[in-house]
């Protein structure tokens, strides 16, 4: 919420403003009547808390009547713009409510992109537990028979194609795919 020094209003006596309808007390304000805007907070307040409520919780509802009464003064007091109040104050209250729920949330996303594990990544056992299981399956891969370690390594590192395995060991493709296929069961049924 941005903080904005409400004015205060003189202390020569109002008239009734209690008894004033909206429209009276926007025209009020409009002319830069400090204490329309006091009658207004009075009145619309509660309504405008229940409202803000529906979005946030009670502390930060009652910022967002705070900040939906402080933009009024600026856009309205004085300027001789006149509007219906109502309508007025609930949108502000409702756009001061969606920019706290972004900047929670933004918050909260700059938050969990920070903690690896929170932004469902691995913590360091998954890292070392995800280690030794790659430094069992290079061992394994060495005990494989070296043509299927050869044909293993030479498509899953070195991301050859089929054909070009076909060509190497002079197989035919289908032939390459089952060496390779054949490597792989393998080396899983050594690492598991």
């Amino acid at each position: 919420m941005t903080p904005v020094q409400l004015s205060r209003p003189s202390f020569s006596a109002p008239v009734r403003l209690a008894d004033m309808s909206d429209a009276g007390l926007a025209r009020r304000l409009a002319d830069g009547d400090a204490w329309a805007l006091d009658a207004i907070y009075r009145r619309h307040a509660p309504a405008l808390r229940r409202y803000a409520r529906r979005y946030v919780d009670a502390a930060l509802a009652e910022d967002a009547v705070h900040d939906a009464l402080a933009r009024t003064q600026l856009a309205l007091m004085g300027s001789g713009r006149v509007v219906d109040l109502r309508p007025w104050l609930f949108r502000c209250v409702r756009n001061a409510c969606l920019s706290e729920l972004d900047r929670a949330a933004n918050r909260r996303g700059a938050e969990l992109s920070d903690d690896p594990v929170a932004a469902g990544g691995a913590d360091c056992c998954d890292v070392v537990a995800r280690n030794e299981h790659l430094h069992a399956t290079l061992r394994s891969m060495a005990a494989l028979p070296p043509r299927q370690r050869e044909a293993l390594a030479l498509r899953a590192l070195d991301g050859r194609g089929y054909d070009e395995l076909a060509e190497h060991f002079t197989l035919t493709e289908n032939a390459a795919v089952q060496l390779v296929h054949r490597a792989r069961r393998n080396l899983v049924a050594m690492v598991a």
